[in-house]
């Protein structure tokens, strides 16, 4: 059978476009100065439509204009499939004046539009934009994208363009309008109730002549032929009803249907009727009066038109053609095959060389259209149409415990349902309020709010008398919103009525005009046919057969099939398929819900059987008798096969030859919702097919037997469009969710979504659609461009040059795009897309309807799935998806390709794989490790740690011991482990890292990370098996890193040496940190910490064994650089100065000790001088001086006494102090006494008397055996101070060297008291108080001789001779003093000679004895 009688006979659907942006129109009012009519005249809303011609032209393929017209006004609005055109909806108000008659014409690059209005003809000429054409900065996109009304202005107002007419009074009831073929003048024929007139306009200037077209007042001879001519006939049969131009070789013709179906052909040149002919007459009717509806004309081409005629009885459609005889003269035939009309009222209709379509409408106000082809005899009459029911109450359904707003918000605003413009009508309705407000300027959102608080409203304002339950509340707000959706309703419907049709040629496409917007009427496939309109389904069987291999009976018997099928779904209920529908979303088996569904078709309940008995019956009888059921069903299965699936892959994800904003077939705004709702149509009725056939699978072999082929294979199909169905219908945000760059981001870090794969359009504008369908979106960014690549690849079309209808795009389109969204198809296209949405909630939804019946691709899904969920927070559940999408690495093209795709391993594979070769294990093995790798990219960017560690982990189970990726995994545990605080996990993760440079390295991450989270009990707890050395190294570094003044790794240090039993490096650790202190510090307690770190260096050595008890001072890094930056040009140390470099310098307990005591010092310094920072380099003999000045007179004897330098000046200090304090009685002496250390002192209410204390303690405590040199150093300092001298300190002194005291009085001047000490002393020697004395023995015969001061004393006594003339004190003294003396010489000489006698008395004794 020929391809274009199949076409011929089947049927068409309507598909609205939905979710559209507003109309915004041109607004352009027309002024001609005439008297208003509008009042004398009935007009009825009339509307057409017009399709470029010129189909090669890329810029006017799928390119159309329709219109409407109302009273005055006509809106005109241009559509292109593949454009998005801009400000392409004018309208035209003429003011005052009906609008009779509109005619569009196409020229090259213009269009002209004549209009025609009760007392006007207008012509408007609009160029058509084209690239390259026109000057100016505008860019060809932007030209190819302005509608031929962008440039609308007030020049329309133009005179030359319009011309008034003058009726003579009388009203038009008819008009019509040409432009000749050479576009140099413009017809309008306009009919008044007893004339016609003609009115000739040259375009070139705008002058308009007009004419009368008259019989003359006897007829020709030639046309004696026509009844009545020579009869009286009144004017009302005789008023033309219906008009059209004819341009025949040159001449222009007018044709006329009058009220008494009169046919007549009329000259434009000599204004006289050609030819003429009784329509009745020629069709044998009895009366030549017009029936209840007008009879109206409508022309196919210059010489062929077509009449619908009405009568008294029936209604019917004629062709007729202009002809010339064999005299050259013209003639009207009257074409045989004549088609009946159906008894219903005609709205509007339009024909073709090949086709009637005619829009109808009965009594109830319901609209219909059907088609007849008769352009052959064997054609199937009056096919109908399929239009689109409207918006289905019942499918609203109120479950338990929902809140009605969210039900009805969810139904109401559902993408594409209501327009917006309904909405806000319904809303004016509701409130009865006239506040109205700028719908283009109001988002479905707000607009949403508004519904909402207007229904709130409400219902507050019932119950603002009154306390409800919530049940009650419940039932106020159910019947205010089924109200306000009434409303709703009810403008949908009003606006939605149709009211004309225009075929548009070239589109094989039928444009049905509505009151506020259009439809199209597309092709149907096959099953649409037979489901949905199943008329002359025998005849279809015939014209089908060559679809199944040119077998009628095979033919026939899916027709039959169909027939049950399509019976069936009559018989269902809309209720139960809702149910069937919900049960399938949530995931039951089908096979139990049909069971369910069939028991329940056969059960009695208290409403009785969903369907009677003898309707079962009649079904099962039906398949019965259907004699090739198998192979029936198997064609139907093949028939509802999307993909084939021995055909091999092929990416079509990379398609970007379409990403512009013009050019694209079908990627306009109106393209891409008429494609996105025609997928919709196709598979809901693929759906319910499906559906249906399980039903009658399972009738027809019970339980038993519903594992066969076949079933599986219908089920796999239910389940496949039921997710197409889903797709088409789930409702979308237009712009990019909240999160969205940052999880693009975090993909493309990972990289797992590349930049060129953008999931949003960027060149169509929603304004304000906030939602959209999921399918919707996706054609607009992807789909539909991936699509168009598919149509080129298979079959080899030219989208530039090729003009294909939309039986050859748009079902072709619809067909790849079924491809790309079934679910077991090898393309990926869509998987992809949605992933990169990042829809989490849809992209779930997704997964889980494919969950548990679709193995294709389940590794991708789960992949999916897994990294929604991590972007939802829920890490826990996307951890054990990932694993489970492990296995397909190497087999799922979508893991293959996203996540090998950036790795070495991407290339080897995909060669393998091309060859045909097996991977091997291995590769596998390193896939699955790259894998690991990209996952924990996602996991670290949500900072999910503890579930790093599982994959981590995951993956090491994967590889060998000594597999070289093992330590990267390893070193992946222990830093999660760290970062989560898990120590002793991280510290038995680095222990069993393979690798010894990883473990090191993460032992010193380690040991950071304890540090500066303060857990030293822990870091002091570990073993450090094999690791001690590069630990305290570790540590040692750190330590010696930071700033001394915050340091806390010196004490842990200690702590840890000390732990082991390490008493030496402990002591090591403590001197550095004192060195530390001193060098590096300005911390005002770095004193007392230094000094506290000497002490424990002390301690620690004092509890080493004596031998070791020893230290190598430490280097610090100063010194160590001082080293290096003397170095030599050649990078190599000098001789000396390595050696230098690399002396050790030994310290023992001594040293250590004197540097404590200095420290000391200079701590008890700081604590009254500010200065002290200037000296800490001071010798400890200085800072000595520095402490005595400072009175500090114990901490200046302490450091004396590690060092052999002269405490004299400190005593010497002292000593003035103290005589200060005695003298000066103001001065308040404790405020250095106390500075001092006096524990062991007795307390002293007076301040001088606890100052002459300490200076005795400190004597007595400081000098040394047999000296007398402190006691020297202040009794010289007393006298040089003319001071006193204290009791206790002569009495020392005279215990120790009484002599060099006499001599000290005596060389200060103090000749009294140094005569009353000779005196002493002379009494002393000679026996009276010699215990007060340093004398052993006095002058005796049995005693040495003692030294006797002679030189002192001659001194003394020639002091006091001199002082005694002029003092009495002096003169006493001397005398007194003189006298001592010679009693001292007296006793000596006695005794001497004593002695003498004795010895000579011995020696003569000795003699004696000898002898």
């Amino acid at each position: 059978m020929p391809t274009s009688k199949l076409q011929a006979n089947m049927s068409y659907r309507e598909v609205i476009p939905r979710n559209l942006s507003p109309a915004e129109w041109i607004e352009v009012k027309i002024n001609t100065g005439t008297q208003s009519t509008l009042q004398d005249l009935k007009t009825f809303e009339t509307s057409g439509g017009y399709c470029y011609k010129n189909t090669k032209n890329v810029q006017t393929r799928n390119r159309f204009i329709y219109w409407r017209t109302y009273q005055d006004v006509l809106e005109l609005s241009e559509v292109s499939l593949d454009i998005s055109l801009q400000r392409n909806h004018l309208r035209l108000r003429f003011t005052d004046s009906a609008v009779l008659n509109v005619s569009l014409t196409e020229q090259g690059t213009s269009v002209t539009l004549l209009v025609v209005t009760v007392s006007s003809v207008h012509r408007y000429v609009f160029p058509l934009k084209v690239a390259g054409q026109e000057g100016g900065a505008a860019s060809p996109e932007d030209l190819l994208s302005q509608s031929i009304f962008y440039d609308v202005n007030d020049k329309i107002n133009d005179p030359s363009t319009y011309y008034v007419t003058d009726g003579f009074g009388t009203m038009p009831n008819a008009a019509v309008s040409y432009l000749t073929q050479d576009s140099q003048s413009a017809y309008f024929a306009v009919a008044y109730q007893s004339k016609l007139l003609l009115h000739v306009m040259k375009c070139s200037t705008g002058h308009t002549i007009t004419h009368e077209i008259k019989e003359p007042k006897l007829m020709p001879w030639f046309l004696s032929n026509l009844k009545g001519a020579l009869t009286g006939r009144s004017e009302t049969l005789e008023a033309a009803t219906s008009m059209a131009f004819s341009e025949i070789g040159g001449e222009i013709f007018i044709l006329v249907l009058y009220r008494n179906n009169e046919l007549r052909l009329w000259s434009v040149d000599n204004l006289q009727t050609v030819a003429s002919i009784n329509c009745s007459t020629e069709l044998g009717q009895d009366s030549a009066a017009q029936g209840p509806q007008n009879s109206q004309l409508r022309k196919i081409s210059d010489q062929n038109f077509c009449l619908f005629l009405s009568h008294n009885s029936r209604a019917e459609f004629i062709c007729v053609s202009i002809m010339p005889d064999a005299d050259d003269a013209s003639v009207i035939n009257l074409v045989q095959n004549m088609v009946p009309a159906p008894q219903t009222d005609l709205v509007d209709f339009d024909a073709t060389s090949s086709h009637i379509w005619a829009l109808w409408s009965n009594a109830e106000g319901d609209f219909h259209v059907s088609a007849a082809y008769f352009a052959s005899n064997n054609a199937i009459k009056w096919v109908s149409a399929a239009l689109e029911p409207p918006p289905d109450r019942y499918c609203l359904t109120m479950e338990q415990g929902v809140d009605p707003r969210e039900t009805y918000c969810s139904y109401i605003f559902h993408p594409g349902r209501f327009d917006r413009n309904v909405i806000a009508k319904a809303l004016y309705m509701f409130r009865r309020v006239n506040l109205q407000f700028d719908v283009k300027q109001l988002s479905m959102s707000v607009l949403k709010e508004q519904v909402c608080q207007a229904v709130e409203d409400e219902i507050q304002n019932e119950l603002k008398d009154f306390v409800v339950t919530d049940e009650e509340y419940l039932e106020i707000s159910t019947r205010l919103w089924d109200r306000f959706y009434s409303c709703c309703e009810q403008y949908h419907i009003k606006l939605s009525e149709p009211t004309g049709l225009a075929v548009l040629g070239g589109m094989d496409a039928v444009c049905l005009v509505r009151r506020q917007s259009f439809a199209l009427l597309r092709p149907c496939e096959v099953l649409e046919h037979l489901l949905l309109i199943g008329e002359h389904n025998d005849e279809v069987a015939t014209y089908v057969a060559p679809l199944f291999r040119n077998d009628p009976e095979m033919a026939k018997g899916f027709v039959e099939l169909m027939n049950v099928v399509t019976l069936l779904d009559k018989l269902i209920s809309e209720d139960i398929k809702i149910e069937l529908d919900k049960q399938l979303y949530q995931r039951e088996s089908p096979v139990e819900v049909i069971s369910k569904l069939v028991a329940r078709i056969s059960m009695i309940d208290d409403n009785g059987p969903i369907l009677p008995s003898n309707c079962v019956r009649q079904i099962q009888q039906k398949l019965q008798n259907i004699p090739n059921l198998e192979p029936a069903l198997e064609m139907l299965l093949d028939v509802l096969c999307m993909i084939d699936p021995d055909e091999p892959p092929h990416d079509y994800s990379l398609s970007t030859r379409f990403l512009q904003s013009s050019g694209a077939l079908m990627g306009s705004e109106y393209g891409l919702s008429i494609l996105s709702e025609t997928v919709k149509q196709m598979a809901m009725i693929r759906f319910s097919v499906c559906r249906n056939l399980l039903v009658l699978q399972y009738m027809a072999y019970g339980q038993n037997e519903m594992e066969s082929e076949n079933v599986l294979t219908n089920l796999n199909y239910l389940n496949s469009y039921y997710t197409l169905v889903w797709i088409a219908e789930t409702p979308i945000s237009s712009s990019t969710p909240a999160g969205f760059e940052a999880s693009i981001q975090r993909l493309s870090r990972a990289q797992l979504f590349s930049g060129y794969n953008r999931p949003y359009s960027s060149h169509l504008k929603h304004n304000g659609n906030d939602q959209t369908t999921l399918l919707r979106l996706f054609l607009e960014s992807k789909g539909l461009f991936s699509a168009l690549t598919m149509l080129l690849k298979h079959d080899s079309l030219s989208l530039d040059s090729e003009q294909l209808n939309l039986r050859q795009s748009l079902l072709q389109l619809v067909g790849y795009i079924n491809k790309m969204l079934w679910p077991g198809s090898p393309i990926y296209v869509f998987p992809e897309w949605l992933f990169g949405t990042c829809h989490h909630i849809i992209v779930q939804d997704y997964v889980r309807i494919l969950s548990n019946w679709c193995s294709v691709q389940k590794h991708a899904r789960r992949f999916m799935l897994a990294v929604s969920l991590l972007d939802c927070g829920e890490a826990h559940k996307a951890v054990h998806l990932f694993h489970e999408a492990e296995s397909g690495i190497v087999e799922d093209d979508f893991l293959f390709e996203h996540v090998l795709k950036n790795t070495p391993l991407y290339g080897k594979l995909q060669n393998s794989v091309s060859r045909g070769d097996t991977i091997s294990p291995e590769d596998t093995k390193l896939a699955i490790v790259h894998y690991y790798l990209k996952v924990i990219q996602l996991f670290e960017q949500h900072s999910a740690l503890d579930y790093i560690i599982q994959l981590a982990d995951m993956a090491i189970r994967v590889l060998q011991p000594d597999d070289p990726q093992l330590p990267m995994f390893q070193s992946i545990v222990f830093n999660n482990h760290l970062q989560l605080g898990h120590y002793v996990e991280a510290y038995t993760a680095l222990v069993n890292n393979a690798d010894i440079s990883r473990r090191k390295d993460c032992l010193r991450q380690l040991v950071i990370t304890l540090f500066q989270n303060k857990c030293l009990p822990l870091l002091m707890q570990f073993s450090y098996i094999g690791l001690q050395d590069e630990f305290e190294s570790i540590v040692e570094s750190r330590a010696r890193s930071m700033s001394i003044d915050q340091n806390e790794v010196y004490n842990f240090l200690y702590a840890f040496h000390t732990n082991k039993g390490n008493m030496r490096k402990a002591s090591t650790v403590m001197y550095e940190q004192a060195m530390r202190f001193q060098v590096d510090s300005d911390a005002p307690n770095a004193l007392e910490k230094r000094c506290s770190s000497l002490l424990i260096c002390l301690n620690c050595l004092h509890l080493v064994d004596s031998r070791y008890r020893w230290i190598a001072k430490p280097v610090l890094g100063d010194e160590q650089v001082i080293t290096i930056d003397q170095d030599n040009d050649d990078g190599e140390p000098k001789c000396d100065e390595d050696k230098r470099g690399q002396e050790v310098v030994v310290l023992e307990l001594a040293d250590i000790r004197r540097e404590l005591v200095h420290a000391e010092a200079l701590r008890e310094l700081s604590f009254y001088r500010k200065d002290t920072a200037a000296y800490e380099r001071a010798t400890p003999e200085e800072l000595s001086y520095l402490l005595a000045s400072s009175g500090l007179y114990t901490a200046a004897l302490k450091l004396s006494r590690g060092h052999s330098f002269s405490v004299l000046p400190i005593f010497e200090s002292l000593t003035s102090a103290c005589v200060a304090a005695t003298e000066d009685k103001s001065s308040d002496a404790w405020n250095w006494l106390q500075n001092n250390d006096m524990a062991d002192l007795p307390h002293r209410s007076n301040a001088a008397d606890m100052a002459w204390t300490l200076l005795q303690k400190l004597v007595v405590d400081n000098e040394a055996k047999d000296s007398t040199l402190i006691r020297k150093s202040v009794v010289q300092r007393l006298l040089g101070l003319n001071a006193f001298l204290p009791q206790w300190l002569i009495n020392s002194y005279k215990l120790s060297h009484s002599r060099e005291l006499l001599h000290l009085l005596v060389k200060h001047n103090r000749l009294l008291e140094a005569a009353d000490l000779g005196c002493e002393i002379i009494a002393g020697m000679l026996g009276a108080g010699s215990e007060y004395f340093e004398f052993k023995h006095a002058v005796n015969i049995a005693n040495p001789q003692l030294c006797f001061p002679i030189s002192t004393i001659d001194l003394l006594l020639h002091g006091l001779k001199i002082n005694g003339k002029d003092d009495l004190d002096y003169e006493m003294a001397y005398f007194k003093l003189e006298e001592e003396v010679q009693r001292y010489i007296e006793t000596i000489k006695r005794t001497t000679d004593d002695k003498m006698s004795m010895a000579v008395l011995q020696m003569r004794t000795d003699l004696q004895e000898e002898r």
